[in-house]
């Protein structure tokens, strides 16, 4: 695998991974099977996702939104070819065991944005995600990916620790969707990120790019949206218990 990024996301997400795509889907969990589908489920991400050369895939629980109580899951590897490589084992494990107990939806493939994303290197163990979902307009992309970029060197420029992590879905959304994931310990320190670190980041950004350039990209950026759906946030919290191991070996 050949980079370093913060999943849920991102993907995505808040645990550290190394890959450059990812493919997504929400998991709708039939009622009162929630506990019983973790307790098999986190079986089966230990016999057949932790280990090299094992599919690496993240469960996180979804906080806020429509999607609210279900689960999402993501697999992420370093190519797309590698999605042509089916886990027979593992599906068939997972079908014995947690296939009658949801249904899933939404399967969305995503590529990974250096340029855009910022990992600091104390990067803890995040737990939290807020995630931003943009629709580009047809003619958005110039100001939109100005914004990202230039945000993501002045968080670099300025040390922050804030986490960033940038994926561009390429098949299964409606539009030039893109995942912007900030990584939290919990909602406390989110908190923290914004009051301390946010300021800084403009702070620095005007220094780099202009007086008021912040300012004036994020203009540019809110202009560069769909009018309908051009922007969402939500919340969604990581289960270790669920997911691939940080480092699989």
């Amino acid at each position: 695998m050949t980079r370093n990024l913060v999943v849920a996301a991102a993907l995505l997400l808040t645990a550290t991974l190394q890959a450059q795509v990812a493919m997504s889907r929400y998991l709708t969990i039939k009622d009162g099977k929630m506990a019983k589908f973790k307790e098999l489920a986190a079986l089966k991400t230990k016999k057949y996702n932790s280990k090299k050369g094992q599919p690496a895939y993240y469960t996180f629980e979804v906080l806020s939104g429509p999607n609210a109580q279900k689960l999402w899951r993501v697999q992420v590897a370093d190519q797309i070819d590698d999605f042509d490589t089916v886990d027979t084992a593992g599906n068939a494990y997972w079908q014995q065991t947690v296939g009658k107990m949801h249904s899933s939806q939404n399967v969305q493939y995503w590529s990974f944005n250096e340029n855009a994303s910022h990992r600091p290197d104390t990067q803890e163990s995040n737990m939290l995600s807020r995630m931003l979902f943009y629709t580009i307009s047809n003619t958005g992309a110039p100001d939109f990916w100005r914004f990202r970029t230039r945000v993501a060197r002045a968080m670099k420029e300025s040390n922050s620790n804030l986490s960033m992590n940038v994926w561009s879905c390429g098949s299964g959304c409606n539009g030039n969707v893109v995942l912007v994931s900030f990584g939290h310990k919990n909602f406390a320190d989110q908190r923290i990120d914004n009051e301390k670190d946010f300021p800084l980041l403009v702070e620095q950004y005007d220094k780099m790019f202009g007086k008021d350039a912040y300012e004036a990209d994020l203009k540019g950026l809110n202009e560069s949206l769909e009018n309908l759906w051009g922007r969402r946030a939500i919340h969604m919290r990581l289960l270790p218990e669920l997911s691939s191991p940080p480092n699989m070996e």
